[in-house]
């Protein structure tokens, strides 16, 4: 009778403690559009099975897990429909030698477009021969050098400049044009910084001209403004490598003096995007510092070290130059800092810290009735992805756009709510110490029986 009543007290609580796992897990699951802060509507033009969209930058300003997990999306009628979100990360580039192209300068005199040079070619992959229509040599200055570029099989991404060790200091610009005979150019890269400096014992190199993959026979690289006082030596052209560059959003954001060290400086960017380039732009002109940045997800949190370099905004006759953005680990914190170390003069104004990074994207199926709705920001959600990944891959995915945000659940979705009472916990406490009692009676009543043993 004694082992009947414990079996029965489990058997009735069993099934209690996993309808109370079942609710907890269905409550967290199914939300509705207002268990969001805010909402963006999804626009189609063109039914398709699947649509697509990058995410805008209020979605990283108003969702409270890093990882994204509290968005959803809904159709007309309110219910959720499978979704997936792509994370890019930076992708690692082949790794492929550069290839040196052979470099033909031309000194001031001739112009621009080689009128008035006579140019040879004598075979695939030889020497370009350059040679004014007068036959004389000119001494002077070289503005402009042609790239022979024939014998590569992939576009370029890239061409490394260089120059001797020795060369003196010099910042300015290039233009980079690009042409399959030589006689008609077209411009690829406007203006591309470029410098030769030196202070107190440090170097600051900027040889690199960045172009999206292009394919050309010919080159053409052209000085705007003064050109330096020395030649380059060679240029090493870098394959695109079959990566595309992808669109990145971008965000500038103005510091604000530390009270406790006069040489830092915080950025508060008000969102947490996955960044994966950041430039610190310099308030004043001729102004060289080495940069120390840090960031951190919460003002107390830990700082960590995300990149250290120099950075430059030097002022020319032509216009201003400064260095490109750096390239670093995909980053989703809030809150920046720049230390400035080593010796040079503190800017008298705050320096503002630029960050870029590519947009997650979104991918759902159109499942029930439009107009569709993204929601985003909850304190209470857990992630509730689909994996795509089975999708066919002939399945038309369309492009959707998003309208303005608008109010579903409004900012009190973002604050975390009281926890709620602990109805497992209390369950099984409750199961232990009822088979406790149970176990405690059952003793006692064998100890009163006469014929116990002993």
């Amino acid at each position: 009778m004694n082992h009947a009543a414990l079996w029965i007290s489990c058997l009735l609580l069993g099934p209690a403690l996993a309808q109370a796992q079942a609710q907890t897990h269905a409550q967290a699951q199914a939300l509705a559009p207002h268990d969001f802060a805010f909402g963006l509507p999804v626009i189609t033009t063109k039914d398709a099975p699947a649509y697509r969209f990058a995410l805008p930058i209020d979605v990283y300003r108003n969702t409270d897990r890093d990882d994204l997990g509290d968005i959803r999306l809904f159709n007309a009628q309110g219910d959720a429909v499978p979704m997936s979100l792509l994370r890019p990360t930076v992708q690692a580039p082949i790794h492929v030698a550069p290839h040196a192209l052979p470099l033909f300068p031309l000194h001031e005199g001739a112009r621009a477009v080689l009128d008035g040079v006579r140019v040879t070619i004598d075979s695939p992959g030889s020497a370009i021969k350059l040679q004014t229509q007068n036959g004389a040599r000119i001494d002077t200055a070289t503005y402009q050098y042609i790239l022979d570029a024939r014998e590569l099989d992939a576009p370029l991404a890239g061409l490394r400049l260089q120059w001797p060790d020795a060369a003196s200091d010099y910042s300015g610009r290039v233009r980079l044009e690009a042409s399959d005979d030589l006689g008609a150019w077209r411009t690829v890269v406007a203006v591309a910084p470029i410098a030769n400096l030196h202070a107190n014992g440090q170097a600051l190199i900027e040889n690199r001209i960045s172009l999206a993959p292009t394919t050309a026979n010919f080159w053409r690289l052209t000085w705007i403004g003064a050109a330096p006082a020395f030649e380059v030596t060679a240029v090493q052209a870098e394959s695109a490598d079959g990566l595309a560059e992808p669109v990145r959003a971008v965000l500038d954001v103005l510091g604000t003096a530390d009270p406790g060290r006069a040489d830092s400086y915080s950025f508060d960017l008000g969102a947490h995007p996955p960044v994966t380039r950041v430039n610190v732009l310099l308030p004043e002109a001729n102004t060289v510092l080495s940069i120390e940045l840090s960031s951190h997800r919460t003002p107390v949190d830990p700082w960590h070290p995300v990149s250290r370099a120099s950075f430059y905004r030097i002022k020319a006759a032509d216009g201003e130059q400064q260095n490109a953005p750096l390239e670093i680990t995909t980053d989703r914190d809030r809150y920046w800092r720049a230390r400035i170390v080593g010796s040079g003069a503190l800017p008298h104004a705050p320096p503002r810290l630029h960050v870029e990074w590519v947009p997650n994207e979104v991918t759902f199926l159109a499942r029930g009735q439009p107009p569709f709705l993204f929601a985003y920001g909850s304190a209470t959600a857990v992630s509730a992805e689909t994996d795509l990944a089975h999708v066919p891959d002939r399945l038309e995915i369309a492009a959707a756009t998003l309208g303005s945000p608008r109010a579903l659940g409004g900012p009190s979705r973002l604050v975390p709510q009281p926890p709620a009472f602990p109805w497992i916990r209390a369950v099984l406490w409750s199961v232990l110490i009822l088979a406790v009692a149970l176990l405690a009676w059952m003793a006692y009543r064998l100890s009163k029986e006469p014929n116990a043993p002993v």
